[in-house]
């Protein structure tokens, strides 16, 4: 069952034994979601939460390749201060 109210999508969902949930269709193409998207849980309160979708993962090559500057790749501060960065930009989005 789905609804829209206010610009936002509003879908039901029941939770299976094992904990388990099939996010539906028109969720997931909102929201870009696809087989073997990370999704972060953030508890709002007793019965209340909120599920992001966490941008796709790089392998570290590519990881090093992206940071690096002048043929050298940055300490591990800079590169936790740009990765930190990057997170809050594709939040913003």
């Amino acid at each position: 069952m789905s609804d829209s109210r206010g610009g936002a999508r509003v879908a039901v969902a029941r939770v299976q034994a094992r904990g388990q949930v099939t996010v539906p269709l028109e969720i997931r193409d909102a929201c870009g979601i696809k087989p073997g998207s990370d999704l972060v849980f953030i508890v709002n309160g007793a019965d209340e939460f909120t599920c992001r979708v966490l941008p796709p993962r790089l392998p570290l090559d590519e990881v090093i390749e992206k940071y690096t500057v002048d043929g050298q790749a940055p300490d591990i501060t800079e590169l936790h201060e740009a990765m930190a960065s990057d997170m809050t930009e594709h939040r913003a989005r």
